[in-house]
């Protein structure tokens, strides 16, 4: 069960993996990771040994999110091998809107 569904005590008639569950996640835990983000609301580890199931469908609903401007990132570390990791978090702006709506 992921995050935001274990935390409103809704069981499963939550729709599962949805931008909303980053938004709730990240106003409650700002300044997360990727791999952070997928592990905790979606319960997805991208690097456990012998991982079935695509990262890509996790990464499409962060990116989703990111475009439509409910949350943002920043550029938090530059890796050797040429790889950025950002840090992801909730404007105060939307933050307000969110939780007014929700």
């Amino acid at each position: 069960m992921g995050y935001s569904t274990m935390l409103m005590g809704k069981g499963f008639d939550q729709p599962r993996n949805s931008v909303n569950q980053i938004v709730q996640y990240l106003i409650e835990n700002p300044f997360q990771t990727e791999s952070e983000i997928q592990e905790n609301v979606f319960d997805y580890f991208r690097n456990a040994p012998r991982q079935l199931e695509s990262n890509k469908k996790y990464a499409d609903l962060l990116r989703r999110g990111l475009q439509k401007g409910y949350y943002k990132r920043f550029l938090w570390k530059k890796k050797s091998d040429s790889r950025n990791l950002y840090r992801y978090y909730v404007p105060t702006s939307v933050k307000e809107n969110f939780l007014k709506n929700n």
